[in-house]
């Protein structure tokens, strides 16, 4: 008598990509590294003059962070409904919060 072959074992399903997470990341720092480096190239002395693009620059980053952290929390509410890793989304929500807080401390004040 032989014994039967034995069933190949099922392949593990593959996880979801986190797209709404990934491109509220991209968003993010589509804008968050040009003003990081506006930022940093202002505190050297000579290079004072390089402030002016903050006018051009903060109303960018307001509308991409609300872009950002919109795509994140609905990143997140699809991930938890599908059963799927969100951490791409949750780092693009902060991103998204991190870029709109330089709005909130104009309009807010010190």
């Amino acid at each position: 008598m032989t014994t039967p072959a034995p069933m190949p074992a099922p392949a593990r399903p593959r996880r979801r990509l986190d797209v709404l997470g990934l491109i509220a990341v991209i968003v993010a720092a589509l804008l968050l590294l040009p003003s990081l480096a506006v930022f940093l190239i202002g505190l050297i002395p000579e290079m004072n003059a390089i402030w002016w693009l903050g006018i051009v620059l903060v109303p960018l980053l307001a509308i991409a962070g609300s872009i950002a952290l919109v795509l994140g929390v609905i990143g997140v509410i699809v991930a938890v409904r599908r059963g799927t890793r969100f951490v791409l989304s949750i780092i693009g929500g902060v991103l998204g919060i991190l870029m709109l807080v330089p709005l909130a401390l104009i309009y807010l004040g010190p």
